[in-house]
This record gives structure tokens, sequence and C-alpha cells, in this order.
């Protein structure tokens, strides 16, 4: 698999490309004006290459939700790849512990186990069948495990949508990444980097090591607010595309008016040298227009502190995770079983052990009706921490 950054010409920024486009018809030419740029499918997958293309299927959820990726964008893309000679197919891990019926489900309710029907793609469960990713030039993680088949792809190519994201502000293209690793493992890793600046170095060892050929952002339907399983669908109108995920992100970054250095996985990538913030892409297509109308998640004041005083502030500064409506509670046990910290304890509803709750809110991005939400303590508020 072909390193993304490889793809820029040396001395230039990479090229990231943006197109306005909504979904139903048209959005086929649209996909193809997005690539265009990069010489096409053929110039970006090979006849007869194996190609995983790696979804956002974070749950089972219907299409306008923008919870996952939606399921035209995924027929769209589908086809090209099949018209360049391609042999694609479908893959992701949602959170928690999946089992094949849930999974199943998952790509049913999203819409996409129909395309893939329909297109005569395969969908593959990654949940099982696992293998060692090594990550020999890792920051801070030099292995992971990863679904075998996106190891024995000739290439990946990566579909996700747009959406914010409680821990790192955005979930772009080295985020959407992480849905290589399978269930479970996925919340031992947000055990193990509880700090935002390390989860976001273990999400781009993860990235560069995963090495997708090609990424598509899809930002049509975008989620704003609580993402990025509970926020709200938002009208945005852009697709983006670029072998260069870093890049993406920037593009995304500036797209939706966040501080490029705001969102966790760019801050991480400019302290590598993997992206100059001053030049950090060449665009082709459509002008970016910041929205300055979207909504970011909220914000906790420890992120305006020096870290140092993340620890002695925690439990008074930092947003946590709370059962905040019981009503709609289905008592599923999602987010017990995905807790890697083991703080949520169901009796029959969820409660939490604060002081071993490491924060990184995989519970509320996981619960089906949005039930769970993280709480912004009295302090903080006092403090004006919601921002």
């Amino acid at each position: 698999m072909s390193a993304g950054r490889a793809q820029a010409r040396a001395g230039e920024p990479s090229l990231v490309s943006h197109v306005r486009a909504v979904h139903g018809r048209g959005l086929e030419a649209s996909i193809a004006r997005l690539v265009e740029p990069f010489g096409g499918w053929p110039a970006i997958v090979a006849p007869g290459e194996s190609v995983a293309v790696k979804v956002n299927l974070l749950r089972g959820a219907a299409p306008e939700k923008a919870v996952s990726t939606h399921p035209e964008t995924l027929r769209c893309v589908l086809r090209a790849l099949k018209q360049a000679g391609a042999v694609p197919f479908v893959a992701d891990s949602p959170g928690g512990l999946n089992g094949p019926a849930k999974v199943a489900r998952a790509f049913k309710v999203s819409g996409m186990a129909d395309v893939c029907v329909a297109e005569g793609v395969q969908i593959v469960d990654v949940e099982d069948d696992r293998a060692e990713l090594r990550a020999p030039e890792g920051r801070l993680f030099r292995s992971f495990p990863v679904g075998k088949a996106f190891l024995d792809a000739d290439a990946i190519v990566q579909v996700g949508v747009l959406k914010t994201h409680q821990l790192m502000r955005l979930t772009g293209g080295v985020k959407l990444t992480f849905g290589c690793i399978p269930g479970l493992a996925k919340a031992k890793l947000h055990v193990r980097a509880q700090k935002r600046d390390d989860f976001a170095d273990m999400l781009l060892d993860l990235h560069l090591a995963m090495r997708p050929r090609f990424t598509i952002i899809d930002g049509i339907i975008a989620m704003e607010g609580q993402g990025p399983g509970s926020g709200t669908p938002r009208d945005l109108g852009s697709l983006f595309a670029a072998h260069d995920a870093v890049a993406l992100d920037v593009a995304l970054a500036d797209r939706t008016a966040h501080e490029r250095r705001g969102v966790y996985t760019v801050a991480a990538s400019e302290r590598r040298g993997l992206v100059d913030l001053e030049a950090p892409f060449r665009l082709a297509g459509d002008p970016i227009e910041p929205d300055k109308s979207f909504k970011p998640t909220r914000r906790d004041l420890q992120e305006l502190l020096p870290p140092s005083l993340h620890r002695t502030a925690r439990n008074l500064i930092t947003a946590r995770p709370r059962l905040v409506q019981p009503e709609v509670c289905t008592r599923c046990g999602d987010c017990a079983t995905i807790c890697g910290a083991d703080a949520i304890t169901l009796s029959p509803l969820p409660t939490y052990d604060d002081k071993a709750c490491v924060r990184c809110y995989a519970c509320t991005e996981v619960c089906p009706t949005a039930a769970i939400d993280n709480v912004t303590p009295r302090v903080a508020r006092i403090l004006g921490a919601r921002g």
C-alpha cells in the first residue's frame, strides 16, 4: 500500500480537492470531478487490485443522521472502483462488542448493506480475524491489532463522513483509520492514551502505519455539535478528497471554521513536521468558504490550562459522561461494554465511577438513543467553559 504523503510533489504542499455537491442525481458526476485532479480513479487503483473500502460505521443509524458513511456516496465510489478494474470490498469495525449480528444490523440500518448487495460487493467482518500491524516509526505505539482484511488488501480507500468529535474536535481522514482496530481493542487504546495529545499521537501512529492510499470525506450532510454519535446533522454541501489525509483534515477544519491547531490530530501532525500550517495544501476544485455558524463540540476548561494542572483540576473542570435522558435509555449495555476503564455499572441504568473514568467519551459515541452526553461541571460552567 502506498503512503498518502508520497503522492505530493517534492517541495510542494499536498493536493486537496473540494467540490460542492448534493446527494441524489449528479452525485456520481460530482465525485468524478472530485477525483479528476488526481488523474481519476485509474491513477489511484489498478485493474485487479483488491481494495478495502474503509467506511465509517460507528453504529447502526439512518443515513440522514450523519453518523455513518452515506450509502449513496459509497455506491458512487464502489461503481467507480469497479469501472477502474479494481475489486473492492467494504469493511469497518463499529464501537463496542461486535458480534456478527450487531455488525450486520449496523450495515443494514445505515443503508450500506443494501448498496453492497446491489453492487455485488462483499462486506467483510473484521472483528475476529485480526493481525498485528507493526508501527516501527510510531511515536507512542509500535504495534496495533487490526482487521487482517485491511492488511491483505492491495490498497485502502477511506470513505467517511465529516463530523465533530468530543475528544479530537473533528473526525477526518486521520481519525477515520481508527475503525481498522476491532471492537473492544479501541477501548483499551483509549485507556492507554488518556490525554488528548497522546490520543492524537496514537491516531497518527496508526494512520501512518496503515497508509491508506486515498481518502474521501463526505460533508454534504455533516454532523455538528456533540459528535461523533450524538450531534446534529447539518447541510454543508461539501466533498473532500486527498491522498494525504493530514492535509485533508486541515481543509476540513477550514470549512467548519475550526482553528487549525484546535483540532488535535492537526496539531499533532504539525508537531511531527507532517504539515506546514502556513501552507498546508494546494486546493483543486471549488473554494473553501468557512461556515462560521457551524457548531463545534463543547470545550472543556481543561483545554485552556497548562498540562501540569490537568490532573489536579480534572474533576472540577473536565466534562464527564452522564446519563442525561434516563427516559430514553434502552438498557442495552453498550456503554458499559465499550468502557475500557470499567467505570460504568448498570444498576439497571448506567452509573459512573468518576475516579476510574478516563473521559474518552466512547460511551457517548455508541449510545443508540443519545441518552448519554458529557456534562460540564458547575465550576467550569461558572468560569465559562462552554465555547
